[in-house]
């Protein structure tokens, strides 16, 4: 027993971060005292989205619904975030070959591994579900035996979405070990959740009227699928040992059967995982040559898609973009007849703003897109490797904004055709606003190198910490903000004064090839400096 609690402290300390924080300091007192601190935070957050949604169920004593809407959102976020996790805290691990040659059963590294795994996504899962209990009991007086369900409840409601997320996580190791972009599922996940965040986070007043009204419907629906939410709401409600001792029973007894079944497979998953297979096939090592930008652009354009943090920063807006005009073309109608209403603007002007409020959504989605402010930091130490290769500095650094432009373009390009079938767009706008559609991105990606080649950092230990919190990126993200502000307060006021939309597009794109020319300029004549002064 004593070596398994040692084990257990020793596996304990590596891969548990609720939140991806790196300090300077090795204190550990500032390595445990943020996380907390961040931990309340999101508990807050959480309590008061909990109290929002109680107010229309205190009015028609559904109190109860509450804690079944928890316990299927606290499902959901576990789940996802288990499946993320399952890589790292079930196979491929880095401590694999130490524990697996030390004179212990495969059978104690298998628990480790799992009660490892059953403590992060007990404390995730708590993050979520502790703030809606105390709602619960801030409006419902409760009886003794409500503390000791909820106990149960923290306990055993990660195990359910531990089952299901080891499950989908050895499949998804298994299958993403014999392909290059590893990390593109996560990625595409990790969009489709922030989508979702931001559709609930805009509709948040009216998903909280209508939710008054369907509050049983909706708990109806959500006791009839999961089996924790029922059980939890009956127990809260109507309290009986044996439904206690029946909820115990059911979650052990699928967890035990989940360890059994995995213990068969989790050995060969993971030698798979980490396994490294060859190939004789003559295919194998045919040598395809290309010139050394267009190969350059294929390494960067990896480097994008093979790391979630960087496609999703960079990208989203890109998605978003996509996302907002769609929605336009769709609900046009609807929007301008509340603006109509409520002002004394007609529809025949709306729709000739059109193409200057593309032009001004297309701005900012650029400026605010910058993805190249981080591309010479993520090379981080191989960049002397880069340094070395017999290519030009400018030819390196042009293919880092060809790439960005070669992403950001076509997105764009999707929403102006759009636009331009839904409003019928003339000839000479439309023109404008592809010029503008090619220029723009072009500028932004220009100063996002120059900035991230004037403020390197090179020394990072992970693609958030370049993203997120590098000097460049943070200069890139306001100086994005500045000029779009600027550009659409120039072009409404345009409007303002009585000038044409061809006569203000053609006029901001002037401007903006000018600034274009100028920055070229100054790339040409600083970058390859700036460039071999870094040094890894």
């Amino acid at each position: 027993m004593k070596k398994i609690i040692s084990l257990i402290k020793a596996c304990m300390t590596d891969n548990m971060q609720l939140f991806k924080i790196k300090s300077k300091s090795n204190k550990k007192s500032s390595k445990v005292i943020l996380p907390i601190i961040l931990g309340f935070i999101c508990m807050f957050s959480v309590w008061s989205y909990a109290n929002m949604f109680m107010e229309p169920l205190v009015k028609i004593h559904a109190e109860y619904v509450l804690l079944s809407l928890f316990i299927m959102v606290s499902f959901f976020l576990t789940l996802i975030e288990g499946i993320y996790k399952a890589s790292g805290l079930l196979f491929n691990c880095k401590d694999d070959d130490l524990l697996l040659s030390l004179p212990i059963k495969k059978s104690t590294v298998l628990f480790i591994r799992i009660f490892k795994f059953y403590v992060f996504e007990l404390l995730y899962n708590s993050i979520f579900m502790l703030p809606a209990i105390i709602v619960y009991i801030r409006y419902v007086k409760v009886p003794f035996s409500f503390y000791v369900v909820s106990l149960f409840i923290l306990l055993l409601l990660p195990i359910i979405p531990i089952i299901i997320s080891s499950i989908l996580g050895s499949i998804i190791s298994r299958i993403s070990s014999k392909f290059k972009f590893k990390n593109l599922a996560q990625t595409v996940t990790t969009v489709i959740l922030l989508l979702v965040i931001f559709y609930f986070s805009f509709n948040m007043q009216e998903l909280i009227n209508n939710f008054g009204e369907k509050a049983n419907v909706i708990n109806k629906f959500i006791t009839k699928i999961y089996y924790p939410c029922n059980a939890y709401v009956k127990m809260s409600t109507n309290f009986k040992i044996g439904d206690l001792l029946l909820f115990i029973f059911i979650n052990i007894s699928l967890f035990i059967i989940a360890i059994l079944g995995l213990s068969t497979r989790y050995f060969k998953i993971n030698s798979n995982v980490k396994g490294v297979k060859t190939s004789t096939s003559k295919k194998d090592y045919a040598i395809k040559r290309n010139r050394p930008t267009i190969s350059l652009i294929k390494k960067e354009l990896k480097k994008f898609i093979s790391s979630p943090v960087f496609i999703t920063n960079a990208g989203f807006g890109l998605v978003l973009f996509i996302i907002g005009i769609i929605y336009i073309t769709l609900n046009f109608d609807k929007m301008t007849n509340s603006i109509i209403i409520e002002g004394s603007i007609t529809l025949d002007e709306i729709k000739s703003y059109i193409p200057i409020i593309l032009y001004s959504i297309i701005c900012f989605t650029s400026f605010m897109t910058s993805i190249t402010s981080s591309m010479i930091s993520l090379e981080g130490k191989s960049f002397n490797i880069l340094k070395s290769l017999p290519i030009k500095p400018m030819t390196i650094i042009l293919a880092k904004v060809l790439m960005a432009v070669l992403v950001m373009i076509p997105l764009i390009l999707i929403g102006d055709i759009i636009l331009f079938v839904k409003f019928n767009f003339n000839i000479l706008e439309s023109l404008l606003i592809i010029i503008g559609t090619i220029l723009l991105p072009l500028i932004s990606e220009t100063i996002g190198i120059i900035i991230n080649l004037k403020y390197p950092k090179m020394d990072a230990e992970n693609d958030t910490e370049v993203v997120k919190q590098s000097m460049s990126s943070m200069i890139s993200v306001f100086l994005g903000m500045g000029i779009s502000a600027i550009s659409v307060f120039g072009l409404f006021y345009g409007i303002k004064i009585g000038l044409s939309n061809t006569l203000l597009l053609l006029l901001i794109n002037l401007i903006f090839s000018i600034l274009f020319i100028i920055l070229m300029f100054y790339m040409n004549k600083k970058s390859v400096k700036l460039f071999n002064e870094i040094n890894v």
